[in-house]
């Protein structure tokens, strides 16, 4: 049975991780006992990974990947030596907390940008208002 552990802790000991659809077997396949699936990739999390990826399954176990799926689902991979990705029932993640735990944070620049808009208008206006001279008129405002 799978370990229970937190999302965070089971990326960080993951070689790569991903969110996507398992599209189906691969043929070819010369041991019955491990069997190749191929997934489309709709996220990358962790790791340079194409958008199509073949991954290896243990097969005749208890922690079998399904065949299938019908539906987006969090993938956390380990890899082999020789650089093959594998997975089994315990690499299944729920994809929205996959994304959360490693999703970097997106529009950086464009906050910045919108942040120095903000703050050049505060500093127009401030300085309208210097030139006027003239101060808002309060109820309840102390006089100068």
């Amino acid at each position: 049975m799978c370990a229970v552990q937190p999302i965070d802790d089971r990326l960080d000991q993951a070689d790569a991780a991903v969110v996507g659809r398992i599209l189906g077997p691969v043929d070819g396949g010369a041991d019955p006992a491990e069997r190749r699936l191929k997934v489309d990739v709709e996220q990358r999390i962790k790791g340079d990974l194409p958008r199509e990826l073949e991954i290896l399954a243990p097969a005749g176990t208890d922690c079998d990947l399904p065949a299938r799926t019908n539906r987006s689902i969090g993938l956390l991979f380990t890899k082999e030596p020789d650089g093959t990705l594998v997975g089994n029932l315990c690499s299944i993640a729920n994809p929205g907390r996959l994304v959360v735990a490693g999703g970097e944070p997106r529009g950086g620049a464009i906050k910045v940008l919108i942040g120095f808009a903000i703050l050049g208008l505060v500093v127009l206006w401030s300085f309208r208002r210097l030139k006027r001279g003239a101060r808002p008129d309060l109820p309840g405002a102390p006089r100068p």
